[in-house]
């Protein structure tokens, strides 16, 4: 048990780290140089957060697999008959995959925080003569912690209840609390143990959060944090030494982020037989009736965990904006918080032990107690930009709060429900953990769909079902980035 405790966290934290310095080095060219490329660069950002872990999952394997294309090339090339790159099903390649995958948020965040800091201390440090790395240690980014750690937390949590890339990655001998969790709902049953892990990793979920709240508290208030109105001017990538450490980046973002996701399209796009582009991998897909009926159970639990999130987040954000609009009550803001430490497998362990046998609508109660506090942020964020005096106003001339609801607040922040509504959507249709452990008989949703067929090494089927996902997943997502740009006030 500790060992596994021990491997948890250490995962967790290298894979944290891996995506603070590849993010760290992304957000440095994106906030303080001009280049071709920098917005798709900052395009990149939108992948943690609307494809699936399990897509990321299969376009390392279609690349940096045993047979993937990668290896492939390079037994060709080294006239070999094993591949020669097998780091990918190790502790290295669980690091790798997850430290990649969400670099892009570090870089969003980070970046958008240093194009607005301002340059006085950074200009008076070298006049006394300081060189730029020592500039940049012992000034800009202490002055970049608070973004760091706002992108950090999320991350770490990520990959803390990390299942599937552990699943498929992990080689013998190594587990995290998660995986041990799932092999207890689906195997032995022993609730004891299951108990016992759920709460081990409650507490240290839990312990990460207070950390986060004293560190928030902290870094806001170091001496040098300061923002201005004005973002800062990027100049072109200039000398040597910047043009090497730039092609170094776009060398090894290119080969560990974009080339895993072409390698999907790609697969998706060959034929298993013939190994030649073609459409039939898609069109068998669709003559599947299992296939046709896991897009209908998709559209009909994201849609109900959609809605549900949506009404939640608003009832609760309304709550707070009514009987706390001071912000004062601690413990009603730390409440949406709380599902930040419930993993989906806990969550799907404690719903077995209550319901032997669960169901769709079991499923998408599930979902939106995990997911609801997705929507909640968005909608409470509009709230609080609904003048207090058209609030007092409200409930002074109408018949009831209810009134005030439903004819002032949803209409001014109708825009961030459907925000809110559609990532949810897009969340709960990439979810396969919920599915994979409640186990429904005669159910599969589009993503436990995609993982069943790389279960069952039809990794070509798997990519092309990915894609369909991954281009469900962009677009609903990019529709609730869009709707939230919108504000009334």
């Amino acid at each position: 048990m500790l060992n596994v405790i021990i491997f948890t966290i250490f995962q967790a934290v290298l894979s944290t780290l891996a995506a603070a310095l590849i993010g760290l080095a992304s957000a440095y060219f994106a906030a303080k140089k001009d280049f071709a490329g920098r917005r798709f660069l900052l395009s990149f950002s939108a992948v943690p957060l609307c494809l699936p872990s399990l897509i990321v999952a299969l376009g390392y394997v279609s690349f940096f697999g045993m047979n993937g294309r990668l290896n492939q090339f390079l037994m060709t090339l080294l006239n070999s008959e094993r591949p020669p790159l097998t780091f990918l099903y190790s502790a290295a390649g669980i690091i790798i995959a997850q430290g990649f995958y969400n670099y892009p948020l570090v870089m969003k965040i980070v970046s958008e925080s240093w194009e607005h800091l301002t340059q006085d201390q950074e200009e008076a440090a070298r006049l006394l003569g300081a060189g730029e790395f020592k500039i940049f240690y012992s000034i800009t980014l202490i002055r970049l912690v608070p973004a760091l750690v706002s992108a950090c937390l999320p991350i770490f949590l990520f990959c803390f209840f990390s299942f599937t890339m552990i699943l498929i990655f992990a080689g013998v001998g190594y587990s995290t609390l998660e995986v041990e969790l799932f092999k207890i709902v689906r195997g032995t049953l022993n609730f004891k143990d299951g108990f016992l892990i759920a709460g081990t990793e409650t507490f240290i979920a839990l312990f990460i959060i207070f950390l986060y709240s004293k560190l928030e508290k902290k870094t806001s208030s170091l001496k040098g944090i300061s923002f201005d109105t004005d973002k800062l001017k990027r100049t072109r990538i200039q000398g040597k030494k910047e043009h090497f450490l730039f092609g170094a980046l776009i060398l090894i973002i290119t080969i560990f982020f974009i080339a895993p996701l072409a390698g999907i399209a790609i697969n998706a796009f060959t034929s298993r037989a013939s190994k030649s582009l073609s459409l039939n991998t898609i069109l068998f897909l669709f003559k599947s009736q299992r296939f046709v009926n896991s897009i209908g159970w998709t559209f009909l639990t994201a849609g109900c965990t959609a809605v549900l999130c949506s009404i939640t987040g608003f009832l609760y954000g309304s709550f707070l904006r009514l009987y706390d609009k001071n912000q004062k009550r601690t413990i009603l803001q730390v409440i949406p918080l709380g599902p930040m430490a419930i993993s989906s497998i806990m969550t799907g362990f404690f719903i077995k032990l209550i319901i032997q046998q669960g169901n769709w609508f079991t499923l998408t109660i599930a979902q939106t107690i995990l997911m609801w506090p997705v929507a909640f942020r968005q909608i409470y964020a509009a709230l609080q930009k609904i003048p207090q005096p058209v609030i007092d106003a409200s409930l002074l001339l109408s018949r009831g709060k209810f009134d005030t609801l439903t004819r002032v607040m949803l209409p001014s922040i109708k825009h961030a429900v459907v925000s809110g509504a559609l990532c949810c959507f897009a969340m709960s249709a990439g979810d396969s953990t919920l599915p994979l452990v409640l186990s429904i008989p005669d159910f599969d949703t589009l993503a436990l769909y995609t993982y069943r067929l790389a279960g069952r090494y039809r990794f070509n089927e798997a990519c092309a079902a990915g894609l369909i996902l991954a281009v469900l997943c962009a677009v609903v997502f990019s529709l609730s980035r869009k709707k939230g740009d919108k504000n009334v006030f």
